[in-house]
């Protein structure tokens, strides 16, 4: 189980990560995510990373753009 320092421990359906692992949980709700995930996706294609990975970046950003238009009331700045 992976722990997230401002959330906790983050369970998984895919994949595993240790149990003493940090991760990071980036969620809809903040407004930045979709342009950190932009920058991110640009660092792993400058890396060399496989189009799979890029092209799950790409979903994740369509599919926070698409909540934070629908829930705007939600969205805020980080805090």
């Amino acid at each position: 189980m992976a722990i997230d320092l401002k959330y906790g421990k983050v369970t998984l359906e895919r994949g595993s990560i240790g149990e003493d692992e940090p991760v990071v949980v980036l969620r809809a709700t903040d407004k930045l995510v979709p342009k950190l995930l932009a920058y991110y996706r640009l660092f792993c294609w400058k890396a060399g990373s496989p189009q799979t990975h890029l092209d799950q970046i790409d979903r994740s950003i369509k599919a926070i753009e698409i909540w934070q238009l629908e829930s705007r009331d939600r969205v805020k700045v980080p805090d």
